[in-house]
């Protein structure tokens, strides 16, 4: 009863693992398919807070969504240095979509910033944040996202960056900034890593 107890849990916790860092849709992340979950910048919890999207959300402009596909931990033959002490490579692929009747440009990459200690945005901001790393990868580059790409109407693309994060952080915050960042940030997103 007990090896039947065990096999169990550990198949359930399993899966859990699977679904969470499963992509959207198909698991492709450059499948470009979309979740229905999500709102816009003006959605709140209730406490003056912003909205945090999760993995597979879409944040959505008037022009433009955005959705973190899926967080991993990047395989160590696209790594051409290592992490900082006390931090550890985060590889996030994103899919950004034209949702307007015009062509558009995505996001340059820098728009995007890993949180390490929440805190006041603004001109006397106490948040620690860093943007998307600047490692450039061997064979994986093409896959690397970088921003100013033209999409026309319905047309969308994905790509990944990696990121430094805290080794101790559980839980991942990246804000979404389409202007300065000397403001409170466009979007956040919030998600649990391993």
């Amino acid at each position: 009863m007990k090896k039947l107890l065990i096999l169990l849990l550990a198949l359930v916790l399993i899966t859990l693992s699977m679904v969470s860092l499963a992509a959207c849709g198909n698991g492709d992340p450059a499948s470009g398919s979309s979740s229905s979950a999500g709102g816009d910048s003006s959605e709140s919890n209730g406490n003056n807070e912003q909205k945090a999207y999760g993995i597979c959300e879409e944040a959505k402009t008037d022009a433009l969504s955005i959705r973190i596909d899926k967080a991993v931990v990047p395989s160590s033959d696209i790594l051409i240095y290592s992490a900082k002490d006390g931090y550890k490579f985060l590889q996030v692929y994103f899919t950004f979509k034209n949702i307007s009747d015009e062509t558009i440009e995505t996001p340059k990459n820098k728009a995007f910033y890993i949180v390490y200690e929440e805190g006041a945005t603004g001109d006397d901001s106490d948040m620690t944040s860093d943007d998307g790393s600047n490692v450039l990868p061997g064979d994986a580059k093409e896959s690397m996202y970088r921003g100013y790409v033209e999409l026309a109407p319905g047309e969308s693309v994905s790509g990944w960056m990696l990121y430094q994060r805290l080794s101790d952080q559980n839980e991942v915050t990246i804000h979404y900034y389409s202007g300065y960042t000397n403001k409170a940030p466009d979007f956040v997103f919030k998600f649990p890593v391993a």
